[in-house]
């Protein structure tokens, strides 16, 4: 996948704008400013396709290497992780529209993949809504004896079955880290969220952009635009000379 970087500049720009709403539309602002692709369109992509998307900015904008820490669920032992942000992209794969029915006796289940908006449509607004079945009713709908069902009307068993297929379907959008943890020799698996590990990291690296450029400006006076022009490089031998 060809990797799509965010410039010091634009990255500001972009973290202004991503700060003032939530998720998860913040991630679709940062994809936004980096493909040039309208949010609408973004807002309808499959959550792996979104998530392959966000993947690719982190590789172009930092590189490939992911350092993370998260703690073990058996001892709470802390455990940091370095991981190749290449490893972690599924090849991208075409779904028919066959493939998006699932039949089980006498029901026939037809969905699609979530997206952002269906995520969004989850978040907890305060009317009690339960998340899965708000999720079931938007992307699944099933006749049984020719009869139309809601997603959430549906069988467990039978919801289920139709998650797990998403899964098939849109692997990227779950991806899980098999992890072992070296003081007590736990093993689990934990899902890793490419939006919430960028956002934080943009979140990061743009708090400290704007101190290095807040340093640089009182001490020459130089403006945004032309700190931000150099390179990460040349700022940090002019900041070093302000430690002299």
């Amino acid at each position: 996948m060809h990797a799509i970087a965010l410039d010091d500049s634009r990255l500001l720009d972009t973290w202004d704008r991503a700060a003032t709403v939530e998720r998860p539309w913040r991630e679709l602002v940062l994809l936004e400013s980096a493909c040039s692709i309208p949010f609408e369109t973004l807002a309808h992509l499959s959550v792996g396709e979104r998530d392959r998307l966000l993947l690719a900015i982190r590789i172009g904008t930092f590189g490939a290497r992911l350092e993370c820490e998260t703690a073990c669920p058996t001892c709470n032992a802390r455990l940091q992780l370095a991981l190749d942000a290449t490893q972690l992209l599924v090849p991208p794969r075409t779904v028919d529209a066959s493939e998006l029915l699932l039949t089980d006796g006498e029901w026939a289940v037809r969905f699609r993949l979530p997206d952002s908006t269906d995520l969004a449509a989850c978040t907890p607004n305060g009317d009690g809504a339960d998340a899965a079945d708000v999720l079931a009713d938007r992307c699944m709908s099933a006749v049984r004896a020719e009869e139309d069902v809601g997603g959430s009307a549906l069988p467990a068993r039978l919801r289920e079955r139709v998650v797990e297929r998403m899964s098939e379907l849109d692997p990227q959008a779950d991806v899980s880290l098999n992890l072992n943890c070296a003081a007590c020799g736990h093993e689990w698996q934990s899902y890793f969220d490419p939006a919430a590990f960028l956002l934080s990291e943009v979140d990061g690296y743009a708090a400290r952009l704007t101190g290095e450029v807040h340093r640089l400006a009182r001490a020459y006076g130089w403006s945004e635009a032309s700190i931000l022009e150099m390179s990460p490089v040349r700022r940090q031998r002019y900041l070093s000379l302000l430690l002299q």
